[in-house]
């Protein structure tokens, strides 16, 4: 009964608690990744920039998101992505505001690394000098990188290429496809 008893006592004490195996750091180190769960509903407001090729040249732009949706897997999230952006540029017809919407897929590939597509439309300007706004169709593919604050709170950063069509008569609208490389940040939450 005393050896029995000894017995379980080593095994208590050899064993982690539950706290202990709660923390993210231990006798390994700070984990940078761990086995985050993406399952559930989340949102992740963001702000990017980039440029725009508008009228023969690249016009800045500066923008805001605000994603939501649900984690399908630990790999894979459905979602709707809403932003908006200002255009920076100087030249007549060059500045005015964009906004818009796309059905958003994000991939992980390993451990944080993603691949996003989006699918949707945006309102944008012309390029014409009453900044006349018309509908764009078309989408956009990026990649990046997801770190996890905690257990509950991601923060990415990724480049992305954003293609629209722009619906609209050839006077308003010469050259109908606009082309947008952007960089962005996004913290989500799960």
């Amino acid at each position: 009964m005393f050896l029995g008893t000894l017995a379980a006592a080593a095994v208590m004490v050899a064993t982690p608690s539950e706290a202990e195996a709660a923390v993210r750091g231990g006798p390994n180190g700070i984990e940078f990744e761990g086995a985050q769960d993406r399952r559930g509903v989340y949102v992740g407001p963001g702000v990017f920039f980039g440029f725009s090729g508008m009228k023969g040249t690249f016009v800045p732009d500066v923008g805001l998101n605000l994603a939501f949706g649900g984690g399908v897997s630990k790999r894979v999230l459905l979602g709707i992505n809403l932003h908006g952006a200002k255009y920076l540029g100087r030249a007549e017809g060059a500045s005015s505001w964009m906004f818009g919407g796309d059905f958003e897929f994000t991939g992980y590939a390993w451990q944080g690394l993603y691949l996003r597509t989006g699918l949707g439309g945006v309102g944008l300007p012309a390029g014409d000098p009453n900044n006349t706004l018309v509908a764009g169709i078309g989408g956009n593919v990026g990649v990046g990188y997801e770190f996890w604050l905690n257990a509950t709170a991601a923060a990415s950063v990724g480049i992305t290429y954003d293609l629209r069509f722009l619906a609209g008569e050839e006077r308003l609208v010469p050259d109908p496809l606009r082309h947008t490389g952007m960089v962005g940040m996004r913290f989500t939450f799960f």
